[in-house]
C-alpha cells in the first residue's frame, strides 16, 4: 500500500471503514469593488451676479472678463487658467471672481478640498451669493460629505426668487444624499439540488487499498433552498468621517437531509473614511456559523478595506482580514485565518466592466495537518445588453489550495504527503432587466465546480447547476 501508513492492527480486513466528520466549504470575502454612482447634472453659474461692480473703460478689460465669465459658464478649465492670469494683472479685476475661478479649475481637477476652501471665503465675505452656495453644496456632494451638503442645499433653497428649474436641480441631489444614507438592503432565494452536498469522491475504496469509506466520506444527496439576506448603512458623522454598519446572513436548508443545513451570519461594525475617488474603512466584525442544526463556529477579527478611482474607468480594491475562530464541538480547529484580496475593475463602456483579483488566504488550526494556504485567481465580464434589455454576469475562479502536514484520517490512517487541490469555478447569470414583481427579479445561473485533487479517490469531484433566483435590492 503506497503512500500509506496504518494505525490500526486489522488494516488488512477489506471489511474495515472510514468516517470522517462533515465540514463544511470555507468562503473567502474578496475585495469588492464600489459601484459606480449616477451621473446627476451639473449647474450653469449666473456669473453676473458674482462681479462687481466696475467702471470699466478699458476694452481690454471688458473683453477679458467676458470671455472668462463665459469660461467658467462652459467649465473649460484650460481657458479659464489661461484668461485668469491675464484678468488678475488689471487692478480694476473683481477678487471675488478670481476666487471663484480657481474655484471651478480646482473642482473641476478633482481637487475639491482646495474647492471647497475656495467657495467658502467668497461665502464668508458675501453670504448671499447663492450661485456660490450652490456649488459649494454640489462639490461637497462629489466630496461624499453628505451632511455638509445636504445643509448647503437646504440653505440654497431657501434663497428668494430661486428659478423653478434650479429648485428641482437641488432637490435631485437631496434625493440623491438620501439615496446615499438609507439602508441598503438586498435577499435573495432559490430552490436547490446537490447530488454531492458533502465535495467528495465517489469511489468507494481509498487511494487502491482495501480501506473503504463510511457513509459520510460519499456523495449525499440534498434538496433544499439556498437564501441570503444583506443589510448595510454608512452614518455620516461630519466631513469624511463615516459609521459603517453591515450584516451578511447565507444560509440553506435541505428538508431531506438536515446534516447539511448551514448558516453563516457575519456582522461588521467600524469606520470608514469616504471622498471623491477613494474610501478606506477598519471593520471589526464577529461571525457565527450554524451547521447541521447545530452550533458549529464563531469568529472575532478584524478587515480593513480600501478602494479607489484612478480614472472614471479604472478601479483599484484591496482587503486585509484577520480573523480568530473557535469551534463550540471540533476544539482541534481553533485557530486563526488571514486573507490578503485585491482587485482591478476596467469600466470599459457605461454597459460593460471587466475584472481580475487575487486572494491569498492562510487557515491556521491546533493540529497542523488541517492548516493550508490557498491562491486564487478571479476574472470577470459584466454586460448591460441593449437587445431585449438583458444583463449578463461571468465570474471565473481558479485557485490551488496546499495542506502543510501529511494527510490523517482521523486517527486511524496517516499518509506520508500533503493534500492539493487545484479548483476550478465558473458562475454565470443571465436575467431581462424589466422582468420583475414587486422589485423582485428573476435571474437564471449556471455554476460549475471542478476539483482536481492528488488524493483523487477522496477529494476530486465535479459539479455543475442551473438554478433559478429571485433577488431583490432596495
Amino acid at each position: 500500500m503506497k503512500n500509506l501508513v496504518l494505525l490500526v492492527a486489522f488494516y488488512a480486513s477489506s471489511a474495515f471503514a472510514v468516517d470522517l466528520i462533515n465540514v463544511p466549504e470555507k468562503q473567502t470575502s474578496a475585495a469588492i469593488p464600489l459601484r459606480a454612482e449616477p451621473t446627476l447634472p451639473g449647474y450653469s453659474t449666473p456669473m453676473a451676479s458674482l462681479s462687481s461692480a466696475h467702471t470699466m473703460s478699458q476694452t481690454d478689460f471688458d473683453h477679458i472678463e467676458q470671455r472668462l465669465n463665459h469660461a467658467i459658464n462652459a467649465n473649460q478649465t484650460e481657458t479659464i487658467q489661461n484668461l485668469l492670469e491675464a484678468y488678475r494683472t488689471f487692478p480694476q479685476h473683481d477678487p471675488t471672481l478670481v476666487l471663484f475661478a480657481q474655484a471651478k479649475i480646482a473642482r473641476n481637477q478633482q481637487h475639491y478640498s482646495q474647492a471647497i476652501q475656495l467657495y467658502q471665503r467668497i461665502l464668508a465675505e458675501n453670504p448671499t451669493l447663492n450661485p456660490v452656495r450652490i456649488e459649494l453644496a454640489i462639490t461637497l456632494f462629489h466630496d461624499q460629505q453628505n451632511q455638509a451638503a445636504k445643509a448647503q442645499f437646504e440653505q440654497a433653497l431657501l434663497a428668494p426668487e430661486l428659478p423653478p428649474d434650479i429648485a428641482q436641480l437641488l432637490n435631485m441631489y437631496l434625493t440623491a444624499v438620501a439615496q446615499r444614507e438609507k439602508w441598503q438592503i438586498a435577499f435573495g432565494v432559490n430552490y436547490t439540488q446537490d447530488n454531492n452536498v458533502n465535495n467528495v469522491a465517489k469511489d468507494r475504496y481509498i487511494e487502491n487499498t482495501p480501506l473503504q469509506k463510511g457513509e459520510s466520506m460519499l456523495p449525499q444527496k440534498a434538496h433544499g433552498i439556498a437564501y441570503f439576506f444583506n443589510i448595510e448603512r454608512d452614518f455620516n458623522l461630519a466631513h469624511h468621517h463615516y459609521v459603517h454598519f453591515e450584516n451578511n446572513l447565507y444560509g440553506k436548508y435541505y428538508w431531506d437531509n438536515h446534516d447539511y443545513d448551514e448558516i453563516t451570519n457575519r456582522t461588521y461594525l467600524g469606520y470608514a473614511n469616504k471622498s471623491a475617488n477613494q474610501r478606506w474603512a477598519i471593520l471589526p466584525f464577529y461571525e457565527h456559523q450554524w451547521y447541521g442544526n447545530h452550533r458549529y463556529k464563531w469568529a472575532q477579527g478584524i478587515r480593513g478595506e480600501y478602494n479607489r478611482w484612478f480614472t472614471p474607468k479604472w478601479q483599484f480594491s484591496t482587503a486585509l482580514e484577520y480573523s480568530k475562530q473557535r469551534y463550540h464541538q471540533y476544539r482541534y480547529l481553533n485557530g486563526h485565518n488571514k486573507l490578503i484580496s485585491a482587485t482591478l475593475l476596467w469600466r470599459a463602456t457605461p454597459r460593460s466592466y471587466f475584472y481580475g483579483g487575487i486572494d491569498f488566504s492562510q487557515e491556521r488550526t491546533t493540529l497542523r495537518h488541517y492548516d493550508y494556504n490557498l491562491t486564487a485567481i478571479r476574472l470577470g465580464w459584466g454586460q448591460d445588453w441593449q437587445y431585449l434589455g438583458l444583463s449578463s454576469r461571468l465570474n471565473v475562479r481558479l485557485a490551488y489550495r496546499q495542506y502543510l502536514d501529511n494527510l490523517r484520517l482521523g486517527e486511524a490512517v496517516i499518509f506520508d504527503r500533503k493534500r492539493q487541490d487545484h479548483i476550478y469555478q465558473i458562475n454565470a447569470t443571465l436575467w431581462k432587466r424589466d422582468w420583475h414583481l414587486w422589485g423582485i427579479t428573476p435571474k437564471l445561473n449556471f455554476t460549475w465546480r471542478k476539483q482536481n485533487s492528488n488524493f483523487d479517490s477522496l477529494y476530486s469531484y465535479s459539479e455543475k447547476n442551473i438554478q433559478l433566483i429571485f433577488e431583490k435590492t432596495f
